[in-house]
Parts: structure tokens; sequence; C-alpha cells
């Protein structure tokens, strides 16, 4: 009996043992996944801000990147285009077309009697303007010769100018192309990004924009923004918004001129293209006419000249007067 009392109370105290080992077993596992948990929100949070200082660094090396992929540019381009150095022009006539139709399209009541009508430049007249041009001797120059006469790094002639299509209306393509490469005139043609995806209708697509760029190195396109040709809002969403389209143009195209559609900007806007690294000059456009660009403007407010298609020959080349 004695001997069942003694093993019943060995019994008791190995059990009582185990479970006091288990206990403290168990509170150290409790103690180490509470310290892990710790650990990992530590960790996590050292983590948030290695990845904010790396986001910040890639953004300033990006910056850097643009910034010496431009002054390459430049250096290259004051190289090419530094020829003339005669007396320097004072102003210059950016010429701002927006369609070129056949002569028969022209005579159409659509481009003839309605609010078309003084965008739609016949291909004759169109002709007859770049013969007069080249009989006498104007040089006609491109954004980035522009840019570089307004910087001071060259000089250019007072017989010089900048012609530019807005929208790049297929019309350009077909029918003021062949002139340009007759009379040998640079041109620069500022499209809608978006517009050239997919099948071509009415304004030229992405594959030939780039034809036209392997078979005649003097026309040269450029940004009208990639999505934004309505008119962006006046609000506190109009930078970012901004930003972001210019960095989607960026993915499809090497531009760094810009025309804001209908010549609409404001300073949010204009920040937003500083900002970028990217668009290095904008260009304004005045329904009314508009006037030359000059030296003293400022870079993102460069003035252009309405082309107007209901005006007289006389009055086209009064602006050169």
């Amino acid at each position: 009996m004695k001997t069942s009392r003694k093993s019943g109370a060995y019994r008791l105290l190995v059990t009582m043992a185990i479970v006091i080992m288990l206990i403290i077993v168990l509170a150290e596992v409790v103690w180490i996944i509470r310290n892990s948990s710790s650990d990992t929100k530590t960790d996590g949070t050292d983590l948030t801000a290695d990845q904010t200082g790396t986001d910040q660094s890639g953004e300033q090396a990006a910056e850097a990147d643009l910034a010496a992929e431009w002054n390459t540019k430049v250096k290259a381009a004051v190289k090419e285009y530094n020829t003339y150095n005669g007396e320097n022009a004072t102003r210059i006539p950016v010429l701002t077309y927006h369609m070129v139709v056949t002569d028969e399209k022209k005579s159409s009541y659509k481009y003839s009697h309605t609010g078309a009508a003084e965008l739609a430049v016949s291909k004759s007249t169109f002709e007859e303007q770049m013969k007069w041009l080249k009989d006498r001797g104007y040089r006609t120059i491109n954004c980035m010769e522009l840019y570089l006469w307004h910087e001071g790094k060259i000089k250019l002639p007072k017989e010089s100018v900048l012609i530019t299509f807005d929208d790049g209306a297929i019309g350009v393509a077909t029918n003021a192309l062949p002139i340009l490469k007759k009379y040998k005139t640079k041109a620069t043609i500022f499209i809608v990004g978006s517009r050239t995806k997919g099948k071509e209708s009415g304004t030229i697509s992405y594959n030939r924009v780039q034809k036209i760029k392997r078979e005649y190195s003097n026309i040269e396109f450029q940004s009208h923004t990639y999505n934004l040709h309505k008119n962006v809002k006046h609000n506190d969403k109009a930078y970012n918004k901004v930003l972001k389209d210019v960095r989607k143009q960026d993915e499809y195209f090497d531009f760094n001129f810009l025309a804001y559609p209908y010549g609409h900007n404001f300073e949010e806007m204009r920040n937003a293209y500083i900002d970028s690294g990217i668009i290095k000059m904008a260009f304004t456009y005045d329904k009314e006419g508009g006037t030359y660009a000059t030296i003293d403007q400022d870079l993102y407010q460069i003035e252009r000249i309405k082309v107007n298609a209901n005006e007289s020959f006389s009055k086209f080349t009064s602006w050169f007067e």
C-alpha cells in the first residue's frame, strides 16, 4: 500500500515537472514570436525609409541624366548650326499652319465657308508662299536653332523663319511635304501623341512619323501634348496632370519642344513643363494673328504668327517686311 502511494506521488511530481517545463517552453516561444514580430515591423519601417531614399536618389539620377543628355544635344547643335556671323536677327517670324488641302477640296463648302476655312490653306497657295520665301533667300530653321538663338548661343540672319504645323493633319504629309521637299525647306510638325496610335485616319500615324523622319531629315516632329489637346483646367490638379502627360509622351517620342494647344497656358502648366526636364521651350498661339518671336520673350511663351487661309498673299508677305 505504501509502495502504491509512493508511486502515485512520484508520478504526480513528474507530471507537475513536465507541465512546468511545457509552460516555460511555451513562454519562450511566445517571447520569440513577439520579438520576431517587433523586429519585422522595425525592419519594415527601416525598409520604407530606405526605399524612400532610394526613390529620391533614383529621381535625382534621372534628372541628372536628362540634364546631361540635353547638354550633349546643345553642344552638338551649336557645332552644327553656328555657321552665321553677320548681323543677328532681333525678331523671327514663326509661322503656324494647320491644314494643307488640295485645291479641289479647298473649293468645297466645308473648307471655304465653315470654321475650317481659315485653317485650311490650299496646296497651290502653300507652294506660292514657300517659293516666295525660297526666292528671297530666307533661311528656314528648326526649333533647336530658334532655341540656341534665343539663348544667345548662335546668331541667325534677319531673313530667318520657322515654319510650324499644329495637330499633324494627314494633309501635311500628303500635300505639304512634297512642296517642302521641292524647296528644301525645314519645318516642324507638332503632333498629339495619342492620335498617332492605331490605324491612320485624319492625322499622321506613328509609323508615318518614323517614315518621314527617315526619308526627309529637314522635317522634325515635336509635342502638341500626348493627350491634352483640349484645354487643361486651371486648378490644383493641373500641375500633376501636365507632368504625367509629358512623361507619357516621352515614352514614345524624343521631344524637347512643345506648342500649347490653342496657345492656352498658365503658370502651373508652364512650371510642370519646366520641372519635367524634358520640354525646353514652348510656343503660344494667338488666334487673332500673333507676333514675332524675340530674344526677350519668356522661353515658355514664344510667340507665333497664325497663317490665315482667308487672308491675301500680300498679308502673308507683310510679315517679312
